[in-house]
């Protein structure tokens, strides 16, 4: 769902009514799609948000605190060069396009007046924020560079002259007459939805809005126009008077439409073609984009991250996955090796009687019934010298094996640990708790580490927050990663607290702080926290799942063991089947810090 020409309007006639005569106190770029200017006006500051995201383009004020990168892009040095210290003297969208100029009075190299121009494209994948001189149209940069290999039409590069895009071929909905109105329906084609008709024929109008004009005309916006006769153009018409009307007199109503708690559609006017869905309305349009747009950004990068993390692991877990059966084959190949020790004997033992050639035939004496057995031989060696090279083989294969099963133990081991990783990255709450699992695996040499301010590399700290579910005065305590689950077993459990982990399989470590050592600890309680134990883990859409508990002072880290790795002893085991509804309620109900 994204804005049409008029979400724009809407949203330029709220900024120029802040912004303009502001300056521009700082410029940042917090990725390689966004652009924040830091506006003062009339001692206050504003955060205008400029986004040229293929999926959530868009402009608005925002609250949202977004990390910087240490080195600050070219495009955000560029508008830092021409526009730290200016002055936003217009705002304004072109025509009803999805298109927003914002100039700039500021000084150039020269310390002379002049201005720049700053241009917003939140056209979809299109999307573009491009720097130009007004005086002769030259851009000076933008955001996105498209050479000739990626648009015929025009190019967009530093030193060449700023082409707008290609202009739609529709009429503007504010200036359009009755009789061209009826004739975009008597034009067009029979087979074609009334709001198709609409959306083809005006500018600035998204299918919503065009819905919402065929709507309102009490006609169904899938009708078809051959139905149509004289009073309905004039209702239509109507209604794009009442829309003009509402834009000239800026009386909008920002207004988001939720069906389940889900948003489904959001508009500068109500919905009446929502009825019979929740209606909220918000005091500005920047706080509607920020509340839907913004949030379905945060989302969406969410999940990005988790599956850029997920797909590494996998990388890890696949080439895991090989190594081990390379490891497993040698192992096999070793065993298989116990053959040629029992050639070089025999042929060993036959030496007296075996001529040199290429097979021998002797008595299996390791058989009860000594049945013959054919030994094949090099026929350029002699029958010892096949018999040494039988032996060595053997020692060969042996002493690979015993290494390729000391070396698989060791892949297990690391494929065990990846294992539980993605299953804490599965159980990921917070971006944060994506940023511990991230830098665990930098830790672990599998993730390149990011570069400090002095362009080292230097061993980040996790930030060690372990969820809280606090029942009936008991806490529990949840590590949500293998960092958190070695910082709550070792840092924070007591010898005398209840530690609990899902048997056999990855999950979170998971305590019962057991303040008044003397108190006997509920049932209710026990089992809440092998629940949780049980759902934040792998099995956790298995039924019946086994979860071990005991005290933490059976529980031990062996030296040199991964992140999350215990050993533990004088455990008992709870059955558990994980309910996600009843574990999600009470995470919402619960304090989310620790005391």
């Amino acid at each position: 769902m994204s804005l049409d020409g008029i979400a724009i309007r809407a949203l330029t006639d709220e900024l120029s009514q802040i912004l303009i005569g502001g300056r521009v106190d700082k410029i940042q770029q917090p990725d390689a799609t966004t652009i924040t200017l830091l506006i003062r006006n009339n001692g206050t500051n504003y955060k205008l948000l400029l986004s040229a995201h293929p999926q959530t383009a868009r402009l608005g004020l925002t609250q949202t605190v977004k990390a910087n990168p240490m080195q600050p892009p070219l495009f955000c040095m560029v508008l830092r060069k021409h526009l730290e210290s200016a002055k936003v003297i217009a705002l304004e969208q072109v025509g009803w396009e999805r298109i927003v100029h914002i100039i700039f009075e500021c000084y150039d190299e020269l310390g002379e007046k002049t201005t720049r121009l700053l241009i917003g494209e939140f056209m979809g994948k299109h999307s573009n924020l491009i720097l130009i001189n007004p005086n002769n149209q030259v851009i000076l940069d933008s955001m996105k560079r498209l050479s000739i290999d990626k648009s015929q039409y025009r190019q967009i590069l530093p030193g060449l002259t700023y082409i707008a895009p290609p202009p739609q071929e529709k009429l503007a909905f504010d200036k359009i007459s009755e009789e061209e109105l009826a004739q975009c329906f008597l034009r067009s084609s029979s087979a074609l939805p009334l709001k198709k008709i609409l959306l083809a024929s005006l500018s600035g109008f998204g299918p919503q809005t065009a819905t919402e004009i065929i709507y309102r005309s009490n006609l169904d916006p899938e009708g078809r126009s051959e139905f149509l006769g004289d009073y309905d153009y004039i209702t239509i018409y109507q209604q794009l008077k009442w829309l003009k009307e509402l834009i000239i007199n800026q009386q909008y109503t920002p207004t988001i439409i939720r069906a389940q708690q889900k948003v489904i559609a959001f508009a500068p006017f109500p919905l009446m073609q929502f009825q019979e869905y929740t209606t909220e309305v918000y005091p500005s349009m920047s706080q509607l984009i920020e509340e839907f747009i913004g949030n379905k950004e945060i989302d969406n990068g969410f999940k990005q991250r988790i599956s850029d993390l997920e797909r590494i692991i996998n990388h890890h877990i696949d080439r895991c996955e090989k190594k081990l059966a390379l490891q497993m084959e040698k192992v096999s190949d070793g065993a298989d090796a116990e053959r040629y020790k029992i050639w070089g004997e025999l042929l060993t033992a036959n030496l007296y009687q075996l001529q040199q050639g290429t097979q021998a035939v002797v008595n299996n004496f390791y058989d009860p019934e000594q049945k013959p057995m054919t030994i094949p031989l090099e026929g350029h060696l002699t029958v010892n010298e096949n018999a040494q090279r039988y032996f060595k083989r053997y020692n060969k294969a042996k002493i690979g094996a015993e290494k390729a099963l000391a070396q698989a133990q060791l892949t297990k081991e690391e494929l065990d640990y990846l294992e539980s990783i993605k299953s804490s990255l599965a159980q990921s709450l917070t971006l944060e708790d994506i940023q511990d699992i991230r830098l665990e695996l930098e830790n672990g040499g599998y993730v390149k580490a990011k570069l400090s301010k002095q362009h080292k590399k230097t061993k980040k700290e996790p930030t060690h927050q372990p969820l809280v579910v606090e029942q009936d005065g008991f806490q529990i305590l949840v590590g949500k990663n293998n960092v958190q689950n070695d910082y709550l077993t070792l840092k924070i459990a007591r010898n005398n607290d209840v530690w609990f982990h899902a048997k056999d399989i990855a999950g979170s470590h998971v305590v019962i702080k057991n303040h008044q050592e003397q108190r006997e600890i509920p049932k209710e309680i026990m089992d809440l926290a092998a629940h949780l134990a049980a759902y934040f883990s792998k099995g956790k859409l298995s039924a019946q799942v086994a979860v071990d508990y005991t005290l933490k002072k059976f529980v031990h880290k062996p030296n040199g063991a991964k992140p999350g790795r215990v050993i533990y002893e004088n455990q008992k085991t709870i059955y558990i089947t994980p309910d996600e509804e009843a574990i999600q309620a009470l995470l919402a109900n619960s304090q989310q810090k620790l005391h």
